[in-house]
């Protein structure tokens, strides 16, 4: 089995499709994918297992979480919910001579309810839809890559140290070994007869059938009569809702003629009357201010233009008359100069004549009467105000208008509600009577439920009753046939154990053997053990010293249990005969550097034909890098983006 390409679309930290090939090149086993911690490296195993084994996959996050939340729960946050998530693989698989391509897609979006979610499964084999495939993949998947096996090649390099523990070990390596031997479905064929077993022995026929019979029929019988009885009432609460909603809609259509509908609104009109009022009171005053300002000049524009030209007239000649006396005395100091100079006469008669011309108009204006003695300034944004003044006129009076179009509205709505003491005993009547109507749909509610129950019971008791028939009515040959079967099972069940326990016997020494070699492999240290032990009962581990001596797993350095695990895993996946590819997520974690050197030389690049490595920063750099790089045929480096709010999968390494 090959992976070919993987598809994450819209699923944990990665937002819209990624398609990564993951295809490996003749003599470089591996895949390399570099990521930050929390970049993605586990959602990328995640969204692996999921498209293989959906709702039995072995997700990290999911916990005891239900299928359906987990799914809903497994979105990109920041996605539309009208958008759908989608997780498929596409990898090779040779059958008998044959190589086939597969390509299975899940995808999903949420339910109403999160545990309602679905995914839907879609499985391609050579580019065509496989609807067979489709509904029964979970099947298929398992007789080439089962998901017991999966912890053998899919796996966490921080957590396989666990699995050196003793208690681990031992599970792993009875999953294994069951798998590899086929026991698996040996256990499955124990339950089984183990059930055929129980249902047979249960056959014999009872003492007191018959009393049992008879019983059965009189609960039967008195479960008809409870549940006749119920009938009836519940026909009778139902007659009565029927009549008393016709009085109902009679009583409400008298309250609405009569307008005790009203009543519930009169503290609302009469809370809306005083605002309206109010706001008329205080449209009044804005308009009286109004008026008290400027307001009234606005009607003698004319005159205000004519009072405006003579102040501005007036301040000409308040100018005129401060400067006349100055201007006199230089025009006298002119005219001396001019004929104490040699200036020629005309020219002085020119220039005398000229000023006592202005002197004559300046005179003129400065003897104008002035009656206004006010300043142009004061009409300086005068046009302006009044303008401001008449529009804010026109809004109050129109909000007036609007108001007492309210006013009288309300008013009106007021004089229509009824005096209380005029319409109280409708209103009680009414009140009485819904009251009675929700008391009679509790009790119908309440005897439906029960009838409901009675009648369930009287369901269960019937199937009962044609059980206890059957029963007593079997032949005695069948109940000697039931006997007989159960006495063969014991025997069948028998021979299964010692057969399960003869084929432990002549594999485990191989598998001893392989475990032995990989771990010194490992190491690279044949001073440390001999051998290695796995007892058939408990699949327990035990090593032994060059010298015969037990060592156990706990003497061991941390790095050299994590090699154990290692091992371990290697030893079975190999035995397995199942070409399955390897995914390891933090290969490095929790080794120092010289069990990191051993995993890198002696491990990855002979783990298998496609080894899958998702590393952080601080794991395959530098001197490691380059110890795998020949056997290295794709980088990838999962970058996480803060603007776009997902991980992306780029060609290349750190």
């Amino acid at each position: 089995m090959r992976f070919k390409k993987i598809t994450i679309k819209n699923f944990g930290i990665y937002k819209g499709q990624h398609d990564i090939d993951l295809s490996p090149q003749d003599g470089k086993p591996i895949i390399l994918l570099g990521a930050l911690n929390g970049g993605g490296k586990t959602t990328f195993l995640d969204a692996l297992q999921l498209a293989l084994y959906g709702k039995h996959a072995k997700c990290s996050n999911r916990g005891s979480m239900a299928y359906g939340a987990f799914l809903v729960n497994a979105r990109n946050r920041y996605i539309s919910p009208e958008e759908h998530t989608e997780v498929g693989i596409e990898f090779t698989q040779t059958l008998g001579t044959e190589e086939k391509t597969y390509a299975v897609f899940r995808s999903w979006s949420p339910a109403r309810q999160p545990e309602n979610t679905r995914d839907k499964t879609l499985v391609y084999c050579d580019g065509h839809y496989d609807g067979h495939l489709s509904d029964f993949w979970d099947e298929f998947i398992n007789e080439f890559m089962p998901l017991s096996l999966s912890d053998l090649f899919f796996f966490d390099g921080e957590k396989i140290e666990t699995f050196a523990q003793p208690e681990r070990s031992s599970e792993l390596v009875k999953t294994g070994l069951e798998n590899l031997l086929g026991l698996d479905l040996l256990t499955q064929l124990d339950l089984d007869l183990g059930m055929i077993q129980k249902a047979r022995s249960s056959e014999n026929l009872d003492e007191d059938v018959i009393q049992k019979v008879e019983q059965c029929e009189a609960e039967i019988g008195q479960l008809n009569d409870e549940t006749h009885q119920l009938k009836g009432q519940v026909a009778n609460y139902d007659k009565a809702i029927r009549d008393l909603s016709v009085n109902i809609n009679k009583v409400r259509h008298q309250a609405r003629n009569a307008g005790a509908h009203l009543i519930e609104e009169r503290d609302f009109i009469k809370f809306e009357l005083g605002s309206l009022r109010q706001r008329l009171e205080d449209n009044k005053q804005q308009r009286a201010r109004l008026d008290a300002g400027c307001g009234p000049l606005s009607l003698i524009p004319d005159l205000i233009q004519d009072a405006h030209l003579q102040a501005q007239k007036e301040e000409t000649i308040q100018q005129s008359r401060l400067l006349n006396d100055a201007i006199h005395h230089y025009e006298k100091e002119l005219v001396e100069t001019l004929n104490a100079s040699n200036v020629d006469m005309f020219a002085q008669q020119a220039v005398s004549d000229a000023i006592q011309s202005i002197a004559r108009k300046r005179q003129s204006l400065a003897i104008e009467e002035c009656y206004l003695g006010i300043s142009p300034s004061v009409f300086v944004g005068l046009e302006e105000k009044l303008k401001n003044d008449r529009v804010e006129r026109q809004r109050l009076q129109a909000e007036r208008e609007r108001l007492l179009e309210q006013l009288s509205l309300l008013e009106k709505k007021e004089q229509t509600i009824p005096d209380y003491d005029k319409v109280k005993d409708i209103i009680a009547e009414l009140s009485g009577l819904e009251h009675e109507y929700t008391r009679l749909e509790n009790l119908l509610k309440k005897t439906t439920d029960e009838l409901q129950t009675k009648e369930e019971q009287q369901e269960l008791l019937n199937q009962r009753y044609t059980r206890l028939l059957t029963q007593q009515n079997k032949d005695t040959f069948e109940q000697k046939r039931s006997a007989q079967v159960v006495e063969h099972i014991d025997h069948l069940q028998s021979t299964l154990k010692s057969f399960a326990k003869g084929l432990i016997r002549d594999n485990i020494e191989q598998l001893e053997r392989t475990i032995t070699d990989k771990f010194l492999t490992l190491t690279r240290k044949n001073q440390l053990i001999r051998s290695i032990n796995i007892h058939p009962d408990q699949f327990s581990i035990t090593l032994f010293t060059p010298e015969g001596d037990e060592l156990s797993p706990d003497r061991l350095s941390a790095g050299e249990r994590q090699l154990l695990a290692v091992a371990i895993m290697w030893g079975l996946a190999e035995t397995s005969g199942k070409e399955l590819p390897t995914v390891i997520d933090t290969p490095l974690g929790r080794l120092d550097g010289q069990h990191r050197n051993l995993l890198v030389e002696n491990y990855f690049p002979l783990a298998g034909k496609q080894v899958i490595l998702l590393s952080t920063d601080e794991e395959i750099t530098g001197e490691y890098h380059n110890k795998l790089r020949p056997h290295i045929s794709r980088e990838y480096h999962i970058k996480f983006d803060e603007e776009a709010q997902s991980s992306t999968i780029l060609e290349g390494y750190f």
